[in-house]
């Protein structure tokens, strides 16, 4: 694969560490005195907000970018980053600019494979899993590699795990699931929605629902990393959504979960659902090796709402630091 370029001096002159997502209560205004700051936990700290513009701007121009034919069709995506390869599953909507800022904390520790999934007729389960899972094989190499994923991503990061073996050295899955039965009325509208042109933005009440579930987690102090994300999500065309979400219903872990001794990290987040909480217990019961991380204020999207605590956890499993010999 190509080597990814240096990043610029202007964004690697700030600690990973100290980035601040502005979401906590104490980033809303000026920032605390000494005293305060000296008193918070090491993963609270509050430099001013990282700056999603110049940050995608640079990944935009640093990354490599890459392509491959499958038999769901064409899959794109962009690499960067120097260290292990950590493979990033989008969710249902949004393109793989979403994790930008978690992947620009995160290069200069993990090599970061980005991805979209390929679109149309031929992008069903089987042969996007299969897609998926050889793309993976590649990237990995001799020295294998880690995924993450999220909701959707999250199943297809299990089934490549399932798949792959030993190849796969660490899950960290985030909105996952063994199983997540459809409803009848919910396989009924994924099948409808199907064949509706336009893109999500354009849905009537989408805006709203989005508002709702997903605004309060935002940055107070940046409005525009709200707005980068509706752009981006609302950009995902309804069809494609609506088939993806048809699609989970074509994936059950359950019965092989025991033969994956994969290290796997579960995160949960404050801000989800109940059945996003049991369909998380329930897979955990069903990993032979798996721990779980609980992330407060971050809401469903961690990876834009508070980059920097998502890539110090992944930073953490991914690259532990080696013990010191007494």
């Amino acid at each position: 694969m190509s080597s990814v370029p240096e990043s610029s001096e202007v964004l690697d002159g700030v600690p990973a560490e100290e980035e601040c997502c502005g979401g906590e209560s104490h980033c809303a205004g000026e920032l605390p005195d000494s005293n305060r700051l000296a008193g918070m936990p090491p993963r609270e700290g509050c430099p001013p907000p990282l700056q999603w513009q110049q940050v995608l701007a640079a990944f935009r121009d640093e990354c490599t970018a890459w392509h491959t034919a499958t038999s769901a069709g064409p899959i794109v995506g962009r690499v960067w980053g120097q260290g292990p390869t950590l493979v990033m599953f989008n969710g249902l909507s949004g393109s793989h600019e979403l994790f930008a800022l978690c992947v620009y904390l995160l290069k200069a520790n993990c090599r970061c494979v980005l991805l979209d999934y390929p679109t149309g007729r031929r992008a069903t389960w089987p042969h996007l899993t299969d897609s998926v899972s050889k793309v993976v094989q590649e990237f990995a190499g001799s020295e294998g590699c880690h995924l993450f994923g999220t909701s959707f991503g999250a199943a297809l990061a299990l089934e490549t795990a399932l798949r792959l073996g030993s190849q796969v050295r660490s899950l960290t899955l985030h909105g996952a699931f063994a199983h997540l039965p459809l409803t009848v009325f919910e396989r009924a509208s994924a099948s409808v929605l199907r064949w509706m042109p336009g893109q999500m933005q354009s849905m009537p009440l989408w805006r709203g629902l989005q508002e709702r579930g997903h605004r309060l987690w935002f940055p107070p102090i940046d409005p525009s990393r709200w707005l980068f994300y509706l752009d981006n999500a609302g950009r995902t065309p309804v069809a494609e959504l609506a088939g993806r979400f048809g699609m989970l219903s074509r994936f059950d872990a359950r019965s092989r979960l025991d033969q994956l001794a994969t290290p796997t990290l579960l995160l949960q987040v404050e801000g989800e659902g109940e059945t996003q909480a049991r369909c998380r217990d329930e897979l955990a019961a069903l990993l032979p090796n798996v721990r779980t991380e609980f992330l407060h204020s971050t809401g469903l999207w961690a990876f834009l709402t508070h980059p920097h605590r998502l890539a110090k956890l992944i930073r953490e499993f991914v690259c532990p630091t080696p013990a010191v010999p007494s």
